[in-house]
């Protein structure tokens, strides 16, 4: 084990949980603290005091909660104390023992798992802040094109059964609406200066984007998920997080159809479905493949995620070796077309 002790972590909005165990499974401290930076300082502090450690010599796990997690990552950064963000799921399936809940068994759940699969770990990186930026901005393009189509859609469905319904509805949405397409319009722009502005986002999304069936809202939540694809180091590793990697799926004589693991990015793995309809439209090698299979009598939706995955391979392609994708059709796509595939 790289490290003498770990310091299991159950994180909720207002406060975490942790309990302090040993290379050997001994429970040492358990403790409950304000999820706040200076409480979780003051609180690893503490510890490396009482235990007469060094900062390489614990390892804090927890599991991703999302924005709950900041204050933790941002304490571990500083400190120079290594990070473990784990998937809930798979620390669930490891445990030995499910009898009863609460958030210190929890803590303790997840220190035993750190000691027990600790050469498995996968440290926390802090993200590049231009990622970080572009993260932010591409959440709040998200929810203000959400919020356009659902008053668009309320306009929509009274235009045709209640006239008089739309007029009110139109006359109170106006300017909502005219509002909502300018903030649009500055955040797209902001994104486009963001990502222009770091030279190597800036090549790698032009990269991705030569590529037929990848447009720019692709790339650049491929390239948020990857932390500029620091995070990943080849195209299985990236393709099995998108969750389009099919496992084997059997037991003794019986003998099912590979299933795809739910432990996956489901908004990476959905931006791949949108990317992949569009290369089978557009990309003349893509196409041939996926009617072939299908007229072989292959599920369509298992081809389908071979075309996912085929896309993620060239991504890491064009990445790796940092030339653009080779357009073979790219003549007899007609100028419309184009504006789909790179617009998706």
């Amino acid at each position: 084990m790289k490290q003498s002790y770990v310091i299991g972590i159950d994180i909720s909005k207002s406060k975490i949980d942790c309990a302090v165990m040993s290379s050997k499974f001994e429970l040492i401290k358990e403790n409950e603290i304000g999820n706040t930076d200076l409480k979780v300082k003051q609180f690893i502090k503490k510890v490396l005091l009482e235990l007469k450690l060094s900062e390489s010599d614990i390892l804090v796990c927890c599991e991703n909660t999302g924005i709950y997690n900041r204050p933790l990552e941002r304490v571990c950064v500083e400190l120079g104390v290594d990070l473990w963000v784990e998937h809930p799921l798979k620390i669930k399936r490891a445990s030995t023992d499910m009898r009863g809940k609460n958030d210190k068994q929890d803590a303790r759940r997840i220190a035993e798992y750190a000691v027990r699969y600790n050469d498995k770990q996968v440290l926390f990186k802090e993200p590049l802040n231009v990622v970080k930026e572009l993260n932010v901005s591409v959440k709040i393009r998200e929810t203000l094109i959400e919020q356009k189509v659902a008053l668009q859609n309320q306009l929509r469905e009274s235009k045709s059964h209640d006239k008089k319904e739309y007029d009110l509805l139109f006359q109170g949405y106006k300017q909502i609406l005219k509002t909502l397409v300018k903030s649009i319009e500055n955040i797209e722009l902001k994104i486009n200066e963001l990502s222009r502005k770091h030279l190597e986002i800036s090549k790698n999304i032009d990269l991705m984007i030569s590529i037929p069936g990848i447009g720019i809202q692709n790339a650049l939540n491929i390239l948020i998920a990857t932390n500029n694809f620091e995070a990943f180091n080849s195209a299985k590793h990236l393709a099995c997080y998108a969750g389009v990697v099919p496992f084997q799926n059997q037991s003794g004589t019986v003998i099912k159809r590979d299933r795809i693991s739910k432990m996956a990015n489901k908004k990476l793995k959905k931006l791949l479905h949108m990317a992949a309809m569009c290369a089978i439209r557009f990309d003349h090698e893509i196409k041939e493949y996926y009617q072939k299979k299908v007229s072989e009598g292959k599920n369509k939706m298992s081809v389908l995620n071979a075309v996912r995955n085929k896309l993620v391979h060239r991504i890491m392609a064009v990445i790796n070796r940092k030339t653009p994708y080779i357009k073979k059709i790219t003549e007899k796509l007609s100028e419309n077309e184009m504006k789909v595939c790179i617009l998706t």
